[in-house]
């Protein structure tokens, strides 16, 4: 790729013309293999992948990255070099795509279940220095389980785990369960609810539960 200074990329990629298309083109090959290094060498669930996949999946961020770089042009303020700058764009496109397909394939099950054990990693991470403070922690979160998995219907239950256990945005929730975002809110007003309920009936207030983990949050 021909070096270039910040000025000439910018008049180069906003003027029309011939040069401008080789500058498309050459930018477009940059990204291609800076990303495909990025996908082999630091996506390890990647790594079963063949090549002929690796390079697909690069030429599609590539390209993405390019239209968005296009769109952002005249944000440019020079404070890094051009090629750095456009970098991040593949980057963060790469991650945010591969983060998107890796929750559109997670099951409901799978989500479940991890959600459950983030929970009751809280019981014995870190422990307290008070005997007495470790039990209380620990009936809790056994409480806190059994409401759940009680007291919850499966879509309240995958809505809860999914965006307060397992920082899922509610897009992302509202995608696996095949609805909308305005609905797994509506799912998680309702299941906080029937939550409060139960902590209530079991005089546990929301400073109650706060000091059972000053240590953790």
């Amino acid at each position: 790729m021909v070096r270039r200074t910040n000025a000439e990329w910018l008049e180069a990629l906003q003027q029309p013309g011939e040069a401008q298309d080789e500058a498309y083109q050459a930018l477009r090959e940059y990204l291609r293999r800076a990303v495909f290094v990025y996908l082999r060498d630091r996506r390890p669930e990647l790594s079963r992948l063949p090549l002929g996949d690796l390079h697909e999946l690069a030429e599609d961020f590539a390209q993405d990255a390019l239209i968005s770089i296009q769109r952002s042009l005249n944000s440019f303020r020079g404070d890094a070099r051009f090629t750095t700058w456009a970098y991040r764009f593949v980057i963060n496109e790469a991650a945010a795509e591969l983060r998107r397909r890796n929750y559109r394939n997670m099951s409901l099950d799978m989500l479940l279940e991890e959600g459950t054990a983030v929970i009751q990693s809280l019981a014995s991470s870190p422990i307290p220095s008070d005997p007495s403070q470790a039990a209380a922690r620990k009936q809790f979160i056994e409480q806190l389980l059994d409401i759940i998995d009680e007291d919850l219907n499966e879509r309240q239950k995958t809505a809860v785990l999914g965006v307060h256990f397992q920082s899922l945005s509610m897009q992302e929730v509202a995608e696996l369960l095949e609805t909308s975002p305005n609905t797994v809110y509506k799912m998680l007003h309702d299941a906080r609810k029937k939550i409060k309920v139960r902590l209530t009936a079991l005089h546990l207030g929301k400073g109650d539960v706060l000091a059972l983990f000053d240590d953790v949050w």
